[in-house]
């Protein structure tokens, strides 16, 4: 292969080139030190030309700071605090709008009916595990002093 010019190391820096010519290149550049110089020269422009570019960003970025910090903190943390009590106030108007729809529309009032319902009709007289226990203790005494009672009258 004979040496590649330095255009052709930049179209292969910035990707413009199919992928067997690049690996052609790549192979090149193992044995050739002039082409190595060269890709070397071209790899540093594109730097520098990067570079430049990335100065032109940079003063873009700090000339929309600048704009921005010409809105004070003070105009900023106002106009928070309206955006804020306008949410809490809208949220606040539908939720009583929508309580008072559900109360129109006896919402609640059938709710409250049900739930009595349920209740009545799930309230049992249940016994709970301790006072179960300490009526099983009090018959099992209770047995036992039938039988003490028994036993010394036979005697």
């Amino acid at each position: 292969m004979n040496h590649v010019s330095e255009a052709g190391w930049i179209a292969y820096l910035a990707d413009e080139m199919p992928d067997n010519l690049k690996i052609e290149y790549e192979n090149h550049l193992y044995s050739c030190d002039e082409c190595l110089t060269v890709y070397m020269e071209a790899m540093e422009r594109a730097e520098s030309s990067l570079l430049v570019e990335e100065l032109d960003i940079a003063d873009s970025v700090m000339s929309s700071i600048t704009q921005l910090s010409e809105v004070s903190f003070e105009e900023v943390k106002q106009i928070k605090k309206e955006k804020s009590l306008r949410m809490i106030t809208r949220h606040y108007l539908i939720a009583a709008g929508f309580t008072i729809l559900l109360m129109a529309a006896g919402v609640f009032q059938s709710l409250t009916e049900y739930v009595d319902s349920v209740e009545s009709s799930t309230v049992k007289e249940t016994q709970t595990l301790t006072d179960g226990l300490i009526d099983k203790t009090f018959n099992w005494m209770d047995s036992i002093e039938k039988k003490n009672k028994e036993g010394f009258r036979n005697e």
